[in-house]
């Protein structure tokens, strides 16, 4: 996820460059279809590379972006939860408010989204990994930055729970 550019779009390149199939998603369909782009010009001729413009914080659009992972690659492996936004700027009590709340449904409630998506595919294959990315918020206060602190902080303890909760079924988090 938020595959597009940056981290995201370098942590696929690493996975197409060690020989993987892939399939990228991020918000913006422009800038995904030129990464897209990118990374089939770096893959061989047995890898396949898809994406999908999905929102991670919108539970409908994660379940299409699923849904069209099985329909393409016929299972799911690993998941790489790396998108994600700073939110607004600025002391608590004086950013948007809807700007705060969607900071954490990126942020956070994306990446649960994502994850509940994908265990059950994952468990039917006795098979998974799921690598969450946090970021500097889990790890220091970030004054001006609470919503993005947050959550990153919360992604933190919920892979580690998910982590003990899936690891039974050969899921890795």
């Amino acid at each position: 996820t938020g595959a597009s550019q940056g981290l995201g779009l370098e942590i696929a390149m690493q996975y197409v460059a060690a020989g993987a199939s892939v399939i990228i998603c991020a918000r913006d369909e422009g800038m995904l279809s030129e990464a897209a782009d990118v990374l089939k010009r770096s893959a061989s001729n047995d890898q396949v590379i898809f994406h999908m413009a999905a929102d991670v914080a919108e539970s409908e659009s994660v379940d299409a972006l699923i849904q069209f992972t099985i329909d393409k690659m016929g299972r799911i492996d690993v998941l790489v939860n790396n998108a994600g936004i700073y939110g607004p700027k600025g002391p608590t009590d004086c950013v948007d408010w809807a700007e705060w709340v969607q900071a954490i449904n990126v942020n956070l409630l994306g990446s649960v989204h994502m994850c509940r998506a994908v265990i059950p595919h994952m468990k039917r294959q006795g098979y998974g990994k799921i690598v969450q990315l946090s970021g500097g918020g889990a790890t220091n206060p970030m004054p001006n930055l609470s919503s993005y602190a947050v959550s990153k902080v919360g992604i933190v303890r919920f892979i580690e729970s998910l982590a003990i909760e899936v690891a039974e079924y050969g899921i890795d988090a």
